[in-house]
């Protein structure tokens, strides 16, 4: 298939969609983009934000006002109910196993804990230090009141291509801050998204984002000689969490009530039988 058969391909299947699409894929160095629609679009960032907190953080070891194994305080207040890492309780954190965390895990409450730390004024500013349009810190994780009141986080496909630039082109932090960030990315765990369909062995250094009706996931390829950033940004889709598909030996009416078990998974999904 040609460049332009892809594209064409891409733009057909997306222009059908019911949620809302921007895609952006291009060689990592420059040049002609292998495919892009709405790249320079704003959208509410869920946990891709978590690259630039990355950023800010690793800028203030830079600086010197912090080091990686400065001493951060969880406190239980902090521990929010979706953690998977701070089931023990409050406790005293490197710096660096929170960045670790709040990326690998997109551990929520270890980004909180840091954005109290960073305060938002520093993850902004490290974000417009890439040359960033349309990114913006204005909450925590979830903080649903402030969502209400009118405040969000946001970026789009090209701001994250820019924060992925410098990383890999080494214009921010040092050498090996940049070399830290990077390997922390590639310890993403979250592979449901650009990573799921890749069989072969290719390092990817990535970030995923989700919310109700929302999925990203931005990041470098790594091919031999020929990085990639690809970024596929979506939100407003149609509401496909909570379905359980079950099978029943008798004959069911709509609107009934029974216990199913749950024999499997199929991504959101839910696979069982009725008892």
């Amino acid at each position: 298939m040609t460049r332009q058969e892809l594209c064409a391909a891409l733009d057909a299947q997306l222009a059908a969609a019911q949620e809302q699409v921007c895609v952006l894929a291009v060689p990592l160095a420059g040049g002609v983009p292998l495919y892009e629609r709405g790249a320079g679009r704003r959208a509410v960032s869920a946990s891709t934000i978590k690259v630039f907190i990355l950023l800010a953080a690793l800028d203030e070891v830079r600086r010197g006002r912090l080091a990686l194994d400065t001493p951060v305080a969880v406190t239980a207040e902090d521990i929010l109910p979706d953690t998977g890492v701070f089931v023990d309780g409050p406790g005293m954190h490197p710096l660096e196993e929170l960045l670790v965390w709040m990326i690998v895990l997109s551990d929520n409450t270890a980004t909180n804990v840091l954005i109290g730390l960073l305060g938002a004024e520093c993850i902004n500013a490290a974000a417009c230090s890439v040359g960033t349009k349309n990114t913006v810190l204005e909450r925590k994780m979830l903080d649903w009141d402030a969502v209400s009141a009118g405040r969000n986080n946001y970026t789009s496909a090209e701001d994250l291509l820019r924060v992925f630039r410098a990383l890999y082109a080494e214009t921010v932090l040092t050498p090996e801050l940049c070399a830290l960030a990077r390997s922390i990315l590639r310890r993403q765990r979250d592979t449901r998204m650009l990573t799921r369909y890749i069989w072969q062995d290719v390092p990817c250094a990535h970030k995923t984002g989700g919310l109700d009706r929302l999925s990203h996931d931005a990041g470098v390829f790594e091919l031999p000689g020929r990085p990639y950033f690809i970024a596929v940004l979506i939100w407003d889709a149609p509401d496909i969490d909570g379905k359980i598909f079950f099978t029943s030996k008798k004959k069911l009416a709509v609107g009934q009530y029974l216990p199913v078990h749950v024999d499997d998974v199929l991504d959101y999904d839910l696979i069982g039988s009725a008892l």
